[in-house]
């Protein structure tokens, strides 16, 4: 019975392979490509695409160089004397966070209770600095006497500082 099966099983995998190398038929879409070739060669059709993308993108950005508007900022949009760019301020001090540098006298100051109204601690530097600080904590965010409001990092201002002066070419 085995032998049986063994046999039956020689005679489909023989019945089932064909000779492709007596076809002669041209592959559809490239009269160069026949099938009794045997290997599919694709490697001129990509080359070619990829020549036909490269000047599609090219073109592609040429438009939209062509079509780019630069404007200039104008009085109104320009940075005022009021405003407070936490960037040139962390950039403008060396301590770190926790190092106290001012003298606060909160009597029972529990954890900044004053960060509790502020939605992140951008928000809350950004008024510690329009009203007092760093010197002066009127709205007691500045516990600690460092001059970085509810534990605001400057950290990351000061490496994109450090970055710029890295990116800048030799002389």
């Amino acid at each position: 019975m085995v032998r049986y099966i063994s046999f039956f099983f020689a005679l489909l995998l023989i019945g089932c392979q064909t000779d492709l190398s007596s076809n002669n038929e041209v592959v559809k879409g490239n009269s160069d490509l026949k099938i009794s070739d045997g290997v599919l060669d694709l490697s001129q059709f990509s080359q070619e695409q990829q020549k036909v993308e490269r000047e599609q993108a090219a073109k592609r950005r040429e438009a939209l160089k062509a079509g780019r508007v630069v404007l200039d900022a104008d009085d109104k949009e320009k940075i005022g004397a009021k405003s407070v760019n936490l960037a040139v301020f962390a950039r403008s001090v060396s301590n770190k966070v926790g190092e106290k540098i001012y003298f606060r006298n909160f009597l029972g100051a529990d954890g900044n209770p004053g960060c509790r109204k502020f939605l992140n601690k951008n928000t809350a530097q950004i008024f510690f600095l329009k009203n007092g600080g760093p010197k002066n904590d009127y709205h007691n965010i500045d516990t600690d006497g460092d001059g970085f409001a509810c534990k605001w990092d400057p950290e990351i201002y000061r490496k994109i500082d450090s970055l710029s002066k890295n990116t800048e070419p030799n002389n």
